[in-house]
């Protein structure tokens, strides 16, 4: 298993955890596009709590189709931080019941396309485990993982190291760094001002 993702954490932790993973394991590092890069490029608002419903159907399809260009880069080694699943997740939890039949529609054809490409794309996608009622967006990757039949596992990421070290295990991989120094490692390259972040991604409100 060699093309896997992290979801399920707030924030910048999903990007620590994913990044510390690949440096752990010594894989390829695949990021969220960020969305203020991704409103300039598509000509969208740039405030995303006002972000209205076709704008936000087109960052979500931006933001996929973006995505797989980058992960066909990385080939067969990667991890990401979150999965193409994270942005759909974002537009079908920002949009739970919309009322015109063609929004419905548009909404469901673009899952089956993103989750379609996950299920055959990734090997698995380890989730933070702690779900409750309130966790509408894990609730909704853990329904999409269940009807395309994606390979997900929860995982306890309440102590970092050790929930690395599970999942290095799960992928039967010999780590090339331990998890604390990994961990150390991408905590001072993300604190970096040359850091590759992705601040303002609507997917971290909610994440996945």
């Amino acid at each position: 298993m060699k093309r896997i993702a992290i979801a399920g954490l707030n924030g910048g932790e999903n990007i620590l955890a994913a990044k510390a993973l690949a440096t752990m394991c010594g894989y390829d590092l695949s990021i969220s596009p960020s969305f203020s890069l991704t409103a300039i490029r598509y000509g969208l608002s740039m405030d995303m709590k006002v972000c209205q419903w076709p704008d936000s159907w087109v960052y979500c399809l931006g933001a996929f189709t973006e995505r797989i260009v980058t992960e066909q880069r990385y080939g067969e080694k990667f991890v990401s931080d979150g999965s193409v699943l994270k942005e759909l997740v974002w537009l079908k939890c920002r949009y739970p019941r919309v009322e015109p039949i063609y929004e419905q529609a548009m909404i469901h054809s673009l899952e089956r396309v993103v989750a379609v490409y996950a299920a055959k794309n990734y090997d698995i996608i380890f989730h933070a485990e702690v779900l409750s009622e309130t966790d509408t967006a894990g609730v909704c990757l853990r329904r999409l993982c269940e009807t395309y039949h994606i390979p997900c596992r929860a995982i306890d990421f309440s102590d970092r190291e050790n929930a690395l070290q599970v999942v290095a295990d799960c992928l039967q991989v010999t780590p090339k760094m331990s998890a604390a120094h990994s961990l150390s490692k991408a905590l001072r390259e993300l604190s970096s001002p040359a850091a590759v972040y992705s601040s303002g991604n609507p997917a971290e409100k909610p994440d996945t």
